[in-house]
């Protein structure tokens, strides 16, 4: 989450994430991908009829959409 975060890039590249500054990984960026993460999993939940937390986390639609989500976050600005 945090990789998507800070590249902003849908398929960040291991350049990429070499490339990443840790210095932006402070503890306000945590706590709002943190919100993004609750958010978009309580979504999940009540939209889920398969059921427990752990078969809904793992499942490739719901990281495709916490992924689009971060990606997509406007209040995400990162000085570079």
């Amino acid at each position: 989450m945090s990789a998507h975060t800070l590249t902003r890039l849908r398929q960040p590249s291991l350049r990429d994430l070499l490339n990443i500054d840790l210095d932006h990984l402070n503890e306000t960026l945590m706590t709002r991908m943190t919100g993004t993460l609750e958010q978009n999993f309580k979504t999940a939940l009540r939209h889920s009829k398969a059921g427990g937390d752990d078969r809904i986390a793992r499942t490739p639609d719901f990281t495709t959409k916490l992924r689009q989500a971060v990606i997509t976050q406007i209040r995400y600005r990162i000085e570079r």
